[in-house]
């Protein structure tokens, strides 16, 4: 059901995926303090809503095929192409590839990132402030996510990318609106994407003990999880 939280949201979405370069770097707290509240909720988004989530999907998961693992092992597929995607970047072979091969690689897995993450914030069951908490973690994940992703990369990624990566994020939130909300495979893309946020979270937004700002880390991160944590309790999310 399209509602007024979901239009902001979605267009908060797209405009970070289009513009997240500028917002980090005129970022009138600076770049050092905005990812590190970037990462700061992002982890404490992980730890209180996405792992509590696998298990909530891997415990309804019934049936006499049932293994009590496999939504885990679905988030654990995630991690590991994720960490497949930016590992390629490293090795030899790719050192041997133009550079605007090796983005399209890296853009077009973060395409399909940005579209499951979206459709499942999109497909869920939540209104209202519930909604907004959550699209908020997601929009300063995005910030991350496409600041490291087009700083690698600038020229290309400025060029092309930003816009291949709001375009599946629109398209995302398109399908989530008016696709299903529950069964099999919404859960398995919940589970897929959450292995892999796990992943671009803790080896991407986690700030280095140099570049981070301890405050803005620790301060935001704890007071995320712990106004989420109240909000589930008292409105029984």
């Amino acid at each position: 059901m399209v509602t007024i939280e979901s239009i902001i949201i979605g267009i908060v979405f797209i405009v970070i995926q289009l513009y997240a370069l500028t917002i980090v770097e005129r970022s009138p707290i600076g770049q050092q303090k905005l990812l590190s509240i970037s990462g700061g909720v992002a982890i404490a988004y992980v730890f209180v809503y996405i792992l509590p989530t696998l298990h909530e999907k891997q415990d309804k998961l019934g049936g006499s095929l049932a293994l009590d693992t496999e939504i885990y092992f679905l988030g654990l597929l995630g991690l590991l192409i994720y960490y497949a995607v930016y590992a390629f970047a490293e090795t030899k072979t790719a050192s041997r590839l133009k550079e605007q091969t090796i983005y399209m690689v890296q853009v077009s897995f973060f395409m399909a990132y940005s579209f499951i993450i979206t459709y499942v914030v999109f497909a869920s069951d939540v209104q209202r402030v519930e909604s907004l908490f959550y699209g908020l973690a997601v929009s300063l994940h995005f910030i991350g996510l496409s600041y490291h992703l087009g700083k690698e990369h600038y020229r290309l990624h400025k060029k092309r990318g930003r816009y291949m990566l709001a375009g599946a994020t629109l398209i995302g939130a398109l399908t989530g609106i008016f696709g299903p909300s529950s069964g099999l495979i919404v859960d398995s893309m919940v589970a897929f994407s959450s292995g892999a946020m796990l992943f671009n979270v803790i080896s991407k937004e986690l700030p280095f003990e140099k570049n981070a700002h301890l405050p803005s880390f620790l301060i935001p991160s704890l007071a995320y999880a712990v106004t989420m944590i109240a909000l589930k309790a008292f409105f029984n999310w």
